[in-house]
C-alpha cells in the first residue's frame, strides 16, 4: 500500500474554457473532491495526452494527463484488467514526465506521487516544494510529510496554506470544527480518509484549535516509523507488528494497532467516517457521541453527551445555508449526513423529556440536513409517525435518479434499466442494521463466502470474497451472493422508501421482482420470444468487439472486457434501454430459484433468454433487477 489517500493532490489548473463539453480538456480533480463518469475520465485522458504530445514541456497537461489515468485506476476494482492497464499507464506517465521535464515541479512531483507517496522517500516532494512551496498540488502531501516527521512548525505552515487557498469546502471545515470540539481533553481521534483527516488537521494547524488532541489516520498508522514516533510522543510503548503475508494477517495487524491505542491512558474516539473499520472487532465498546464514537469499557450516558455537543459545542448554522462555492461542496453535503444518527437520538430524547421548543428547532434542522443528504424519507417517517417503529435511512436515496432509471415496458409496469448495485443494496442493509431489524439483516446480508465455494473455489476469486461487497470501487457493480428472501425484502424496503417521498412522481407504487414473462419480454425489447438482445443474435460485432459480459470459451473470461461482473452501465442497452440483460449476472425472477439472462460465468448458449439458471443458495453469478408497478398515479 504505497499511497495514503486517493488524494486532494491533483487540483490542477488550466486555461481552457469549458464551453464545448468534452471537446476541450478540462481540469481533472481528485475523486476525493469530485467524481465524474468513467467515460469523462477516458475522454480527458485522450485530450490531455494530445496536449502533452503537442508540447512535452506543458506541466499543466502532464498533471491532468496523470490525474485522468490515476482516477481511472482508482475507480476500477482491484484485479480488473482496466485497473491493471491504468496502473501501468500511471507508472509510464511518471517516467515520461521525469524525462520530458527534468528538474521541474512536475518532473519531481508526479514521480513522487506515483512511486513514493507517504510510504517512500520524500526526496521528490521536497525538491518540488523547493521550486514552488505554495503550489496547491503539494500542500496536502507536505502536511502528511510533516505530520509523519512530527514537525509541528512546518505542519502548521502547510495547514495554514491549505486553509488560505480553500482546498477544502467550508462545509468540511465546519464538520472538522465540530468533530474535534466534542472530544475529551488529550483525546485520540481515528480518521480514515482524505477529507475527514484534513478537516481536523486544518482546524488544529490554521485555527489553533484543540491542539491537545491527536488525529490518527488509519492508513498512516500502519507505518512503523511514524507509529512509534507518535507513540513515544504520547507516552505509549512502541509497537512492532509483523508484516502481513495474507489478507487475514493484514486485518489482524490493523486490529492489533487499534487495540494498542484503545488500551492506553488517553480517551479514544473513532470518527463516524471511520466506524466501519472498527465495528466488527470493537463495536460493542464504541458509543455514539455525535460525530464520533467514544471507546469505553463500560456503559455511559451517551445521550447526555450528544445533547451537550449540540447545545454547547457545535456550530450548526452552516447546515442551514452555505454562502460560498467549492468544487468539493457535494462531498461536504455527504458529510452532513453524518449528523443524522445523533440528531435522531437527540430528537427522541427531546420527545421523551417533552422539551417541545428544542424538539421543534431540531426538527427543522433535521429536515434541512436530510434534504441535503437525501435521507428525507426515513426522517419524514420519524417526524410524522412517532408511535410506529422507525427505520433510519443511513445513506442517500436518490429519488430523481430512481425515477429516471425506470423504463416503461408494458402499461403501468416499469423496469429499472440497471441491475441493483452494491451501493443500492448497502443502503438497504445499513437501514436494517441501524433500525435494529437484526433478524432480517442476517437474512438479507451478502454471503461473500460463496465466492470460494464449489465451482468458484479458485484463487483469483479470493479478492472478490474479501472486497467485492464493501470496497467503493465496486459500488456500481451488481449486487450478488444475495438470497431470494433478501432481494424480496429489498423490494419491500424500496417500496416503503419511495412512497414516503414527498416529491415523488407517483402517488403509490410497488417495487418487486419481475415475473418470468415480464423479464423475457423486457429483455427482448418487447418480444417475449427473443433469445438475445443482439442484432441477428450475434454477441460480437464485425470487428470482434463483444456486446455483453459472458464466458467467451471454456477457459476464457476476459475477451469481452470483464473477468468477473462489470459495472451495471457497461455495454450498450437493448432497444428499450435496459443494460446487461444478457450476461453479467443472471437475474432473479418472482419464481424462487429461477433466474434468467446468464452471467459472466456462463457460455453464450447458457445465457439465451429461453434458458433458465436454477439456484438454491446465494451465488456470485446471481443478482436481480427491480420492476416498478404503478398502483396509483
Amino acid at each position: 500500500m504505497k499511497h495514503l489517500f486517493i488524494g486532494l493532490t491533483f487540483l490542477s489548473f488550466n486555461s481552457f474554457a469549458q464551453k464545448d463539453g468534452n471537446q476541450k480538456p478540462e481540469t481533472v480533480y481528485s475523486i476525493a473532491k469530485e467524481e465524474r463518469a468513467l467515460k469523462w475520465y477516458e475522454d480527458q485522458l485522450k485530450l490531455w495526452k494530445a496536449e502533452v504530445d503537442k508540447n512535452p514541456k506543458n506541466g499543466t497537461a502532464w498533471t491532468n494527463y496523470y490525474a485522468s489515468a490515476r482516477a481511472l485506476r482508482n475507480t476500477n476494482p482491484h484485479g480488473s484488467e482496466e485497473r491493471k492497464k491504468h496502473t501501468e499507464l500511471c507508472a509510464q506517465i511518471a517516467g515520461e514526465v521525469q524525462k520530458a521535464m527534468p528538474n521541474t515541479f512536475e518532473g519531481y512531483f508526479i514521480p513522487f506521487i506515483e512511486n513514493e507517496g507517504a510510504w517512500g522517500s520524500p526526496e521528490g516532494l521536497l525538491k518540488a516544494a523547493a521550486i514552488n512551496p505554495d503550489d496547491p498540488r503539494l500542500l496536502d502531501e507536505m502536511m502528511i510529510h510533516y505530520a509523519m516527521e512530527r514537525n509541528q512548525q512546518q505542519f502548521d505552515v502547510y495547514g495554514q496554506k491549505m486553509f488560505n487557498t480553500n482546498e477544502l469546502p467550508v462545509g468540511l471545515l465546519n464538520w472538522g470544527y465540530n468533530v474535534v470540539s466534542e472530544l475529551d481533553e488529550n483525546a485520540i481521534l481515528f480518521t480514515s480518509g482524505d477529507n475527514d483527516t484534513y478537516a481536523a488537521w486544518i482546524m488544529q494547524a490554521a485555527k489553533k484549535m484543540r491542539r491537545d488532541i491527536t488525529v490518527v489516520n488509519t492508513s498512516l498508522i500502519e507505518l512503523e516509523g511514524y507509529r512509534n514516533r507518535l507513540l513515544k510522543e504520547l507516552g505509549y510503548p512502541p509497537l512492532t507488528v509483523k508484516e502481513p503475508e495474507s489478507d487475514e494477517e493484514y486485518l489482524q495487524k490493523k486490529k492489533q494497532i487499534y487495540a494498542h491505542f484503545f488500551q492506553g491512558k488517553r480517551p479514544v474516539y473513532v470518527a463516524t467516517t471511520a466506524i466501519s473499520l472498527f465495528e466488527k472487532d470493537f463495536g460493542d465498546k464504541l458509543y455514539l457521541t455525535g460525530l464520533a464514537y467514544k471507546y469505553s469499557e463500560s456503559n455511559f450516558d451517551n445521550t447526555a453527551v450528544i445533547r451537550r455537543n449540540y447545545e454547547k459545542r457545535y456550530l450548526l448554522d452552516y447546515l442551514k445555508e452555505v454562502f460560498s462555492y467549492n468544487i468539493g461542496d457535494l462531498k461536504a453535503q455527504e458529510f452532513n449526513g453524518m449528523y443524522v444518527p445523533s440528531m435522531i437520538k437527540l430528537y427522541k430524547h427531546y420527545s421523551e423529556t417533552e422539551e417541545t421548543l428544542k424538539k421543534q428547532e431540531l426538527e427543522l434542522l433535521l429536515l434541512k440536513v436530510s434534504e441535503q443528504s437525501g435521507q428525507q424519507s426515513e426522517v419524514f417517517e420519524l417526524l410524522s409517525e412517532q408511535n410506529k417503529p422507525v427505520s433510519i435511512l443511513s445513506a442517500v436515496l436518490d429519488l430523481k435518479t430512481l425515477e429516471k432509471n425506470m423504463i416503461p415496458v408494458n402499461g403501468n409496469i416499469y423496469m429499472d434499466k440497471y441491475e441493483v448495485t452494491n451501493g443500492d443494496y448497502s443502503k438497504f442493509l445499513n437501514n436494517l442494521k441501524i433500525s435494529g431489524q437484526n433478524e432480517l439483516y442476517q437474512t438479507a446480508m451478502y454471503d461473500s463466502t460463496q465466492w470460494m465455494k464449489e465451482k468458484f473455489a479458485v484463487s483469483f476469486n479470493n479478492p472478490m470474497m474479501e472486497m467485492y461487497h464493501w470496497h467503493p470501487a465496486y459500488q456500481n457493480y451488481p449486487a450478488v451472493c444475495v438470497s431470494y428472501e433478501g432481494a424480496k425484502a429489498y423490494c419491500e424496503w424500496l417500496t416503503k422508501q419511495y412512497n414516503l417521498q414527498r416529491k415523488r412522481n407517483y402517488t403509490q407504487v410497488v417495487f418487486r421482482l419481475p415475473t418470468e414473462l415480464e423479464w423475457r419480454a423486457a429483455a427482448g425489447s418487447g418480444d417475449p420470444k427473443a433469445i438475445t438482445p443482439f442484432p441477428n443474435n450475434q454477441i460480437q460485432t464485425c470487428d470482434n468487439c463483444y456486446l455483453g459480459n459472458i464466458r467467451t470459451s471454456k477457459d476464457r473470461f476476459f475477451d469481452d472486457g470483464g473477468f468477473h461482473q462489470v459495472k451495471v452501465s457497461s455495454y450498450q442497452p437493448n432497444k428499450l434501454g435496459l443494460y446487461n440483460t444478457f450476461g453479467n449476472v443472471s437475474e432473479m425472477t418472482g419464481t424462487k430459484g429461477t433466474a434468467l439472462g446468464g452471467s459472466w460465468f456462463d457460455l453464450f448458449e447458457e445465457c439465451t433468454f429461453d434458458k433458465k439458471q436454477q439456484y438454491s443458495t446465494p451465488m456470485p453469478t446471481i443478482g436481480f433487477r427491480v420492476v416498478m408497478e404503478i398502483i396509483e398515479k
